[in-house]
């Protein structure tokens, strides 16, 4: 048996807030690994003793660190196989990266639902909605406009 992680369609009403369940915490091996993987050679990220030099005085997570955190978090329910086609997110219209983090920073997400499109099946639906990172201290550390289908709790 395994626990459900994620948000239903029915979740997602118009104006409202979805407060994901649990948190991330950034480890301070994890950004400068995805530095170097990306080839981003940024002292900024990747160079703790250039780093603690510089404006910040420590290195900096990486964006698309961060961005993919934010996004995770917030992810509907899990699809059921025949779903997979409709559950394929349309991509991101926008992310904002708002916030400094940092390792040891903490992330959260909630989700701003804007609108929601069920579909004419009534096995899920299209859900508009921007994702905001938050981190420990509860300073927005990311925005991202989001178009996903989630399925139906009854579907």
């Amino acid at each position: 048996m395994s626990l459900q992680r994620g948000w239903f369609l029915e979740d997602a009403t118009p104006g409202s807030v979805i407060r994901h369940p649990g948190g991330r915490t950034i480890g301070a091996d994890e950004h400068p690994r995805l530095a170097w993987l990306t080839d981003n050679a940024s002292d900024v990220h990747g160079d703790a003793h250039r780093a603690a030099a510089g404006p910040f005085g420590q290195p900096l997570v990486l964006g698309a660190l961060t961005a993919a955190v934010v996004i995770g978090l917030a992810e509907p329910a899990t699809s059921l196989p025949w779903q997979a086609g409709r559950a394929t997110p349309s991509g991101w219209p926008s992310i904002a990266l708002t916030g400094l983090v940092v390792a040891g920073d903490t992330i959260v997400a909630t989700s701003l639902v804007g609108a929601v499109t069920v579909d004419d099946d009534g096995r899920g639906g299209l859900v508009r909605r921007v994702i905001e990172g938050r981190n420990q201290r509860g300073e927005v550390v990311a925005r991202v406009v989001d178009e996903r289908w989630a399925p139906s709790r009854h579907g």
